[in-house]
């Protein structure tokens, strides 16, 4: 009996002892690890070949920072953001804080910042898609707006061939503007080539859009409604020269019943314009 609680005991302290050498074990490893973590975190920080260059002079755009798909924007605004990263390690540049400063950039819709090791930053930028120009009343500069309202600054000179949209105002509000965009972008769309001849619309009354375009060597308004643009703009092309000839002087026809061309005057399309559109 004594014999075999002797076994028991030695058995028992042979236990605690591998426990302690690995629990030392462990210990020593799990040193040796944060000692190695923070060596290589100093190295990252400290070490020359993981600096990002600075722009060869202030203001401009450093060759270590790319950026993709900066198309209407300016990129400086973008270049911009990493203005403080210059200078040091691409180990410090915190990622998520300047994705976060890009996307609050007009412009911008979504970006992606990458690390490209030894010390590079990768930009990717997916721009806003303007499509049409703004002319808002008592201003002379026309911005630009996109499909869900953005009202976008004009940071480029390029020309873009999109119309100018008109009955929008700053005083409105996002769903007012995003109502009226949309609608545009339903026009360009559902009419296809024929969205080449269209220079204007006016979107002032979203349910009874006016479409300016060339037709005969003149500027005319098609009252176009809300639905069937493709069909009513294809009636009017069809009809315009015969129309044009016998009433030169007329510049707004109604396309809104199916089956008829209204030519009427300003007064006449204004005041059935506030029933509801067709």
């Amino acid at each position: 009996m004594a014999k075999r609680q002797s076994e028991e005991n030695e058995q028992r302290f042979l236990s605690i002892r591998k426990g302690l050498w690995i629990a030392v074990f462990v210990s020593m490893g799990l040193v040796v690890f944060l000692w190695s973590a923070i060596q290589l975190e100093a190295f990252l920080i400290r070490d020359p070949q993981f600096t990002l260059a600075s722009p060869p002079d202030p203001g401009d755009e450093s060759a270590a920072v790319e950026i993709a798909g900066v198309k209407n924007s300016a990129r400086s605004s973008v270049s911009s953001v990493f203005e403080r990263d210059h200078g040091r390690s691409i180990y410090l540049v915190p990622l998520r804080h300047r994705r976060e400063e890009l996307l609050r950039l007009r412009w911008v819709k979504d970006a992606t910042v990458t690390r490209v090791w030894p010390n590079r930053m990768r930009v990717q930028i997916v721009e806003r898609e303007p499509i049409a120009y703004v002319q808002l009343p008592g201003e002379e500069d026309m911005p630009l707006i996109d499909v869900d309202g953005n009202m976008l600054p004009r940071e480029t000179q390029a020309a873009l061939d999109i119309p100018v949209l008109t009955g929008v105002t700053r005083q409105m509000d996002d769903q007012q503007r995003r109502t009226r965009a949309q609608r545009l972008a339903k026009l360009m769309r559902d009419t296809g080539e024929l969205s080449a001849q269209i220079s204007e619309v006016d979107a002032a009354d979203p349910d009874n859009l006016r479409v300016v375009q060339d037709a005969g060597g003149k500027a005319v308004t098609l009252v176009v409604g809300n639905r069937h643009f493709k069909r009513r703009l294809e009636k009017f092309r069809q009809n315009a020269s015969e129309m044009l000839r016998r009433e030169p002087d007329k510049t707004i026809f109604d396309l809104r019943q199916d089956n008829s061309i209204f030519q009427r005057g300003e007064h006449a399309v204004r005041a059935e314009g506030n029933g509801p559109g067709e």
